[in-house]
Formats: structure tokens, sequence, C-alpha cells
């Protein structure tokens, strides 16, 4: 339903001259929102601008990290991957070789009951009984009843299948993350009661004490499916013997993880060596990261007087002039390099175009240096005087806390805040301006009104006197 105002606009005939007062007074308005429209355009052009940075530092810091061994990355293979698999050898300081001969993988323990009649009561008979279960550093205590109500109040005999049910609930609950019990049904009448370890190896074994009653006649049948002495791994490397718990192993060739699949018997070779590819991968993410840098500042700092179009941040000279910087750091030498050591990007085949981007000039250079010389190339990034060190200090003076990407945000947001209490304003100026237009107009519209009234009255008066 329309309101009153809203009828009182519809009708009369002012209105579209107050629309039109209104929007001649809302110039000002108008160019206080460009103004917010433009600071925040430059808002979100800086926050890609801090993105793409901390892309380049981040890079730079896994780049440098030694453990990563980022341009002497080795490769590993094993000449049988169906007996032993390689998880990782980022502890291993160079190229080398062992030989292994897996013998034994580890296995769980295994526990089996006898087979009985599932619908049978002999174990009934035996009596409510107890056990104490010790799976690896965890040790409890069982009960298991062989009676239960039929629903009347009298008590029955549980069957056999009944009381193995029984048994292997309590086992879930109470060895959740160490054990698995369960209930196997052979055939149509006969059942099997299964208790498994969840972790391999001796001492995560199945350990049972104390049985009474109807578990002593459980657990006194079990039988394991691996003898427990033979649970651990057992395997050997270059003729020394280990022992595991576990099939995967870490600890005995430091910086090296590997996993036993099968125990082939045979021996098997485990070879590690360089990785060319994986380093000049790396490079080419470093140059990668800085391409992607430049080019988001020239695509938000671009000047084309031509056709009168510039990017949001072409008049922040310190973000203009940031990819600039970093390539006049890139051509400077290492400062502590040693005679004869490599002290600049160019000398491992890295150059500039004219448009900033960064680039592989000579391949054939990097791929000897990547060769040759991975340990003094490495010093490139990782030492604290080095030319990447440096590039990354310039980028991270960016990026940091009470940086100059912070101190130029700050700004901007103080000028968005003083710009929206500026709207706010003109917002209630033109709310009152509009209402004494209005006014205005209604007042004149009275008179008007009155007049043509007073007219008519005297029309009227003539007319009655013959005029």
């Amino acid at each position: 339903m329309s309101t009153i105002g809203n009828i009182f606009r519809q009708s009369n005939p002012y209105e579209k001259f107050v629309q039109q007062l209104v929007q001649i007074e809302s110039l000002p308005k108008l160019r206080l929102q460009a103004e917010q429209s433009e600071h925040n355009e430059r808002k979100s052009a800086l926050g890609a601008v801090s993105s793409s940075i901390s892309t380049f530092i981040n890079n730079i810091t896994e780049l440098a990290e030694p453990e990563n061994k980022s341009f002497q990355p080795l490769t590993a293979t094993s000449s049988d991957e169906s007996a032993v698999r390689i998880n990782s050898v980022s502890g291993i300081d160079g190229p080398s070789n062992y030989n292994i001969t897996v013998n034994r993988i580890a296995n769980n323990d295994i526990a089996l009951s006898e087979v009985m009649a599932g619908e049978g009561f002999e174990l009934a008979a035996q009596g409510a009984g107890s056990v104490s279960i010790t799976i690896g550093d965890k040790t409890e205590t069982i009960t298991v009843d062989t009676q239960k109500d039929d629903g009347t109040g009298t008590m029955i005999d549980k069957s056999n299948r009944e009381v193995l049910d029984s048994f292997a609930t309590e086992i879930s609950n109470l060895f959740g993350d160490e054990a698995r019990a369960s209930v196997f049904n052979l055939n149509n009448t006969e059942v099997q009661f299964s208790l498994q370890s969840l972790e391999t190896g001796f001492d995560n074994r199945i350990q049972i004490s104390g049985a009474t009653g109807v578990l002593s006649q459980i657990t006194g049948g079990f039988s394991h499916l691996t003898p427990q002495n033979e649970l651990d791994a057992n395997f050997t490397i270059d003729g020394v013997t280990f022992e595991r718990s576990g099939n995967t192993v870490d600890d005995a060739i430091g910086g090296l993880s590997f996993t036993l699949q099968k125990a082939s018997g045979e021996e098997v070779k485990m070879s590690m060596e360089r990785d060319l590819e994986k380093a000049r991968e790396n490079i080419d993410s470093f140059i990668s990261s800085f391409n992607g840098l430049n080019k988001t500042i020239r695509d938000r700092t671009f000047l084309d007087s031509e056709n009168d179009r510039r990017g949001a941040l072409q008049n922040m000279r310190s973000i203009r002039n940031l990819t600039m910087n970093l390539r006049q750091t890139a051509l400077l030498p290492m400062e502590n390099a040693g005679p004869g050591e490599l002290a600049r990007l160019s000398e491992i085949g890295i150059a500039f175009k004219n448009d900033g981007t960064m680039h592989i000039e000579d391949s054939e250079l990097l791929e000897e240096m990547l060769t040759e010389r991975p340990d003094e190339l490495s010093k490139l990034f990782s030492d604290e005087q080095s030319t990447v060190a440096k590039m990354k200090e310039m980028a991270e003076s960016y990026t940091k806390s009470e940086g100059i990407i912070a101190s130029l945000e700050e700004s901007l947001d103080q000028k968005l805040s003083r710009i929206d209490r500026r709207i706010e304003a003109q917002d209630r100026y033109l709310e009152k301006y509009e209402e004494q237009q209005r006014t205005k107009f209604n007042q004149l519209q009275m008179i008007i009104d009155r007049g043509t009234a007073q007219y008519n009255q005297v029309v009227n008066v003539r007319n009655s006197l013959g005029y």
C-alpha cells in the first residue's frame, strides 16, 4: 500500500523539480563516493601486492632452508617396490646405495578360538568367567556372564554365539584402539572367535592371564596365526640384521625412511641419487615467484597517458619502485663470497629482460652449476649476505606488521573513514534539503491554489452581475 507521502509525491506537479534540485545538490556526495571507490580499489590492489610479496618471501624461505636441500635434492629408487618402498630421504647427505633383504615383515597378533556350534550351550556350562588381557601397554580385566533374562524374569543360558558376542563387545569397549574382536560364521552352524591386535610387533602381542570359567575355556583354546616370537620384522642391510615392531622404518639409516612390503628373502637395492630435475624446478619456482610479484605490481602501477588510463597504485612510488630495487639488488655480488666462488645470480645463468621479467639466459651454465657447484649455488640463497637474502629482506620491509604496505593501508583507512563521515553528513544534509524544497513548493502551490480560488470568485461575481 502506498504511503501518504508517496501519494503526495506522485500527485505533486513540482516533485520532479524537487528531485532535480536534490540531484544537483548531490554532486559533492557523488564526488565523495567516486573518491571512496578509488581508495577501496587502491586498498584491494595493495592486498594483491602484499600477497604476491609474501609468496616471493615464502619461496625464498623454503629454498634457503638447509634441511630441504633445495639445490642438492636426492631421488630414491628401490629395485623392488613390492618388497621395499622408500618414503623419504630428507636426511641423507648425498648419493648412496644400500642393499636390504627382508626376511620377515612385522605382523599383527591374531588369536583364534576353537570352532564350535553357534547354537550350542557348551560354553554356558562353564559358568561366568573373567580374564585379564594385555595388549601393548594396556591391561584390562573382562567379565562375561553366561546367562540372560528371557524377558519374563527367568534366567536362561546363552548360546555359544551369544557368549562369544558378549566377549567381543567387552573387548571392543575396552580396547577400541588396541584390538579388534569378531565372531565369524564359518557356515550355517559353526562359529569362531577372533582377537587381533591393531598394532604390529612383539610388544603389541596379545597376552592372557588369570582366566576363569567360560573365558578360561575360550582363551585356553586360542591358537596364534603367527608365533609371537616372529611378530617383529626382520631384515638385513649390508649384512647387519635388524628387528623392528613396525614395517615403516626410519631409524635404521639416519635420514632414510622406508616401508617393508613383503618378505621376499631376496636382496633389494635402495639407491639415492642427485635429482637435477628437481633442483632445476626449484630455480624455476624462484623465478616464477619473482615474475608473479613483478607482474602484480606492473598491472597496478602502469601509466597509459595516450588513453588516460593508469593503475590503482600508479601514484604510490614506493610500490612502483619495489621490483626495480629488487632487480638492482639481484645484480649485486655477495659480499662475503670467497675468491672464485659464485657471487652473482648472473653467474648461474639468471638475467632480466627489459620489462623486468627474470629468466634463465644460459641453461647450460645453470645445469653446470647445479651439477658441479651445488654447495656454492645453495649459498647464493641461504647465506645472510647473499643477493637473494637481501632481496628477501627488502621484500619483508613491505609486509611486516609495521612495514610499508601496513603504513599505506593505514593511510587509506584513515581517508576512507573521513570520507564515510562526510558521506553520512551529506546524506543528512540532502534529506533535510529535500524536505525544505518540498515544503517551499508546497507553500507555492498553496499560494497558487488561493489565488486561483480568489480569481474564480471574482469571475463568478462578474458573471452574476451580467458582465
